[in-house]
């Protein structure tokens, strides 16, 4: 069975635990909250802010959308369900722990400064590539989180019951939805790191991602996914493309293309 004809990724709005990150990387000073890397990262709550604007994107979504979606996933963490409920689609939302954040293990309750000084062999794994990285105790975007979002795309292919799901909506997380579009659009480790380098690909608060089988131009409905276009509701700036459709192209390799990517590392041996 076909992917729907729409799968649409949203990321969380602006939390908590974003704004005292923020507030961390700006000024080494600041001391956060107390009890704040006591509370299990699925507990934190959206930001004031985030919950304020969380409805500008359901509005968007609803106008986009007005036959509604016939499958809607939610992350189980605290910010990711409240997002869902301020979009106020009037959804029947599935909770599906396949969804949730990546496990940053004992990174999660560290800050930068103590991660570099504790895991200092891990944080130079980290800047070598950050796809195949799994923080200590934790998950790889790679393998662990990758694992999962191909579990929720073969069981969107199976499909529940024999009505074709045309519609589905997924609430999650930026690297979740990252790695959704590396799977998505087959990309390589090394073009993935490009783009997560690339500012604007960058996935913000509440950023829609939408894959589409619908021919934007024709409406001729394709086999497989061959569009992608991603919006930001609240600061359109931040949209890529400016918010337009694009191809996602399904690129193969010559021989000569393959031995142009290996390239692009140079030898260490002189082999005279």
């Amino acid at each position: 069975m076909a992917m729907p004809i729409d799968f649409v990724l949203v990321r969380h709005e602006f939390s908590e635990a974003n704004w005292v990150q923020k507030q961390i990387k700006q000024d080494p000073s600041y001391q956060e909250p107390e009890g704040f890397f006591d509370r299990h990262d699925s507990e934190m709550r959206l930001h004031k802010s985030g919950a304020d604007r969380a409805p500008l994107t359901g509005e968007w979504l609803r106008k986009e959308f007005p036959d509604g979606f016939d499958r809607y996933y939610v992350s189980p963490h605290a910010r990711t369900v409240e997002t869902a409920g301020l979009l106020a689609l009037k959804g029947s939302w599935l909770v599906d722990d396949r969804w949730r954040e990546r496990d940053w293990g004992e990174y999660g309750i560290l800050n930068d400064e103590e991660r570099e000084k504790r895991y200092e062999l891990a944080h130079k794994l980290k800047k070598q590539n950050k796809w195949y990285w799994c923080p200590p105790g934790g998950e790889s975007l790679g393998t662990g989180v990758r694992l999962r979002v191909e579990d929720i795309l073969d069981s969107l292919h199976r499909g529940k019951d024999e009505k074709q799901e045309e519609r589905v909506i997924g609430v999650a997380h930026g690297e979740m939805n990252d790695v959704f579009k590396f799977v998505l659009e087959r990309m390589t480790p090394i073009e993935w790191l490009e783009q997560d380098a690339d500012s604007d690909y960058r996935v913000s608060n509440c950023q829609v991602l939408n894959y589409t089988r619908r021919d934007p131009i024709t409406g001729t409905i394709a086999p497989k996914i061959y569009w992608r276009r991603s919006v930001n509701v609240w600061d359109p700036e931040r949209s890529w493309n400016s918010g337009q459709w694009t191809d996602v192209e399904y690129k193969q390799y010559s021989d000569d293309e393959l031995l142009k990517l290996a390239s692009q590392f140079p030898r260490l041996l002189n082999n005279d």
